[in-house]
């Protein structure tokens, strides 16, 4: 005869997300073994083991777009290096808040965000709630890459610049459209078409594709995109490049100069690509990430694929990242300030 079931054991603790945080809450257990980490020498304690196994890469971009590209290029390169696979999950939407969301619900300790910091910085000025704190839930590692963006003209509109447009947007007052994604793409060109007392009209599309047929129909005057969209749209003759948006040429698109050249530097700003993790990565495990990150964006051909793709492979310390994202914040809080944030319907 058996003898009857004790009672029930109360549900184990979740063990933490992250190796040295579980060494560390078990040593504690033992006064012996907390004391004797506590008194070991940083330099001889032993690497923790990350990655122990696969890594997500959760990306903010639509299958296709500059973030998804660019994530899956360096995801490509970290899983060589880290001996581990690194499968890229993509989540577009709601500018980039879904992949937000997402990428803290994993809490496994082995999930990244891969996203345009927008994200962080321009989406909290969009919505009136967020289901995240973009200061506190969010850690930053590196970041990834700088993505260009340009002002775009119908073919059959009679503009060769920036200049012009601004022009003709003047002569024809509430004649023009335009359109762009959400986030800082929109912030930029709404904050020179307010600086410059322009009566253009914003037209909103759910997906990029219906506005860059639009575009090449004529249908649509004007769109502000990534670079790495109009590339090949160019090459088609289906839509003129007037400017870059960045600071600086992009070395895809060498002839076509920024915003700032044409006389127009308020439509100056740069789309930063990144690498996040959660509020309570260790430091530590942020430095290795973002040393690796560092060392994938120095390879020369990993450069050039990028550039071809009309971005441009940028990383950094997790405490530079961190002072980048701060610094674009900061930025797009004034322009919301001077002429507001959400899209005109």
């Amino acid at each position: 005869m058996t003898a009857p079931p004790g009672p029930a054991r109360p549900p184990r603790e979740p063990e933490t997300l992250y190796p040295r945080r579980a060494v560390l809450a078990r040593a504690a257990a033992s006064g012996a073994g907390a004391l004797a980490l506590a008194a070991a020498p940083r330099s001889s304690r032993a690497a923790e083991p990350w990655p122990e196994r696969a890594v997500r890469l959760v990306c903010a971009g639509a299958p296709g777009s500059s973030p998804d590209v660019a994530a899956r290029l360096y995801a490509e390169r970290l899983s060589a290096r880290w001996n581990r696979p690194v499968p890229v999950e993509s989540r577009p939407g709601a500018d980039g808040t879904l992949a937000v969301q997402h990428a803290l619900g994993q809490r496994d300790g082995h999930t990244l965000l891969f996203t345009f910091i927008a994200a962080l910085t321009v989406a909290p000025l969009l919505h009136d709630r967020l289901p995240f704190d973009p200061v506190g839930d969010l850690a930053p590692i590196s970041a990834a890459a700088g993505d260009f963006a340009v002002v775009a003209a119908a073919p059959g509109l009679p503009v060769s610049g920036l200049a012009d447009l601004v022009e003709l947007a003047r002569r024809r007052p509430g004649a023009l459209n335009w359109a762009s994604g959400s986030g800082d793409i929109y912030m930029a060109f709404h904050n020179l078409v307010r600086r410059r007392g322009l009566d253009m009209n914003y037209v909103s599309y759910r997906t990029p594709a219906p506005a860059l047929g639009d575009l090449a129909e004529g249908r649509l005057d004007a769109a502000v995109m990534p670079l790495a969209t109009a590339l090949p749209q160019v090459a088609a003759g289906r839509m003129r490049v007037l400017a870059v948006a960045n600071p600086a040429r992009s070395p895809a698109a060498p002839d076509v100069p920024t915003a700032a050249e044409a006389g127009f530097p308020e439509l100056t700003f740069e789309g930063v690509l990144g690498f996040f993790g959660p509020g309570a990565m260790p430091a530590d495990l942020r430095e290795r990430i973002a040393a690796d990150v560092r060392a994938v964006a120095a390879e020369p051909d990993f450069r050039a694929r990028l550039q071809s793709l009309g971005m441009a492979a940028r990383a950094d310390t997790p405490a530079g990242f961190a002072a980048v994202v701060d610094t674009n914040r900061a930025h797009w809080a004034e322009v919301a300030r001077a002429h507001g944030a959400k899209p005109e319907r």
